[in-house]
């Protein structure tokens, strides 16, 4: 998912550079093999510039190359991801899919990324004669991609400061985890933000929000609901271990569960494993699935119901059932995540 981020950003800054002045720059043929080619540059300096070089068949590969090795640099550029495997799952509320608060912080925290990079500029390209490659080099200038960092960092400041207000009021203990879960998410966000700021040269920015003690407070209020997860079937103790690994992504501890066992949030997840013909006979091939239904306890009332499948081949029939329930264990960690940021969102 990573990659997919990397080349969406990419793709859109080749689009903004292609309609801007810094693609103007003409290619240089021949000639001395230019310093910058190497990653270094006597007039781009690093002091001042992210730097990124790229080479490639043609002109318009180089500079998409070295626009990408820009958007390497920075982490929130690249892991900020909110494409949902939609073949496979569906999160629904009250019969409607609905964006999860931890989503719009993630999308934030790109669209702010994207503001920084629309700075990069095309500006040295060159032409290798003897092997007819192309060469480009990107730069990002750090005074101003540290003020767009500043500017979303700040807007998130604000709406921590929000939401740790009303954790702060609230009695209820699903209000205070509501609170909690969507502090926690802009917290978060800032962190994404910080790390730029970072790999930027910039120190850290105050924040009007007390980040440890709001931390500490999101995390008790979240740690305060009884999770039960209730897990049977095939790979149960793989599923259990996934849907546990999202509940923590969420903030939330979790306990094992028995049928008909009551909690403030219950998670259910029936799952199965069956062989699996392929179209090669030295392949054993394994499909393992699972349907995870979530419940608020205090009315018994199901927010959320997914199904998860996971197809994985091996030469030897058990390894494949392994990775498909390992496979299936993952899918389960991401969807419910989502379904416990959606839940709150919706609460």
């Amino acid at each position: 998912m990573k990659n997919m981020n990397l080349l969406a950003l990419s793709a859109a800054l080749s689009l903004m550079s292609a309609c801007g002045g810094s693609s103007a720059h003409k290619t240089s043929s021949g000639g001395a093999r230019p310093a910058w080619v190497e990653g270094e540059s006597p007039r781009w300096t690093r002091a001042q510039n992210v730097l990124g070089v790229g080479s490639g068949d043609d002109e318009g590969s180089a500079a998409d190359r070295a626009r990408g090795e820009i958007s390497r640099v920075f982490s929130s550029a690249v892991s900020v991801n909110t494409v949902v495997d939609e073949s496979e799952t569906t999160v629904n509320q009250g019969g409607r899919t609905n964006t999860s608060f931890s989503q719009a912080v993630a999308q934030n925290v790109q669209t702010a990324s994207k503001k920084m990079l629309e700075g990069t500029e095309v500006v040295e390209r060159w032409k290798d004669g003897s092997t007819g490659r192309y060469y480009a080099l990107a730069v990002l200038n750090k005074g101003k991609a540290l003020s767009a960092v500043a500017e979303k960092t700040s807007a998130l400041d604000a709406d921590a400061q929000q939401w740790k207000t009303r954790l702060d009021a609230a009695e209820d203990k699903f209000e205070r985890a509501k609170a909690a879960a969507k502090l926690s998410a802009l917290l978060k966000g800032r962190l994404d933000l910080e790390n730029d700021r970072r790999v930027l040269g910039g120190g850290p920015l105050a924040s009007t929000v007390d980040v440890s003690a709001a931390k500490a407070a999101a995390s008790k209020a979240l740690a305060a609901l009884d999770v039960v997860v209730i897990a049977s079937g095939d790979n149960s103790d793989e599923v259990e271990t996934g849907i546990v690994t999202g509940l923590v992504a969420s903030g939330m501890m979790a306990k094992r569960g028995n049928a008909g066992d009551k909690g403030d949030l219950v998670v259910e997840s029936r799952s199965a494993a069956e062989p699996v013909t392929g179209g090669d006979a030295r392949w054993k091939w394994s499909r393992a699935t699972a349907t995870v239904t979530l419940k608020e306890g205090r009315e018994d009332k199901t927010f959320s119901r997914f199904d998860v499948s996971e197809r994985e081949a091996s030469a030897d029939a058990g390894e494949a059932r392994r990775r498909a329930a390992g496979g299936l264990a993952r899918k389960a960690a991401e969807k419910t995540a989502a379904a416990i940021a959606d839940f709150f969102e919706n609460l």
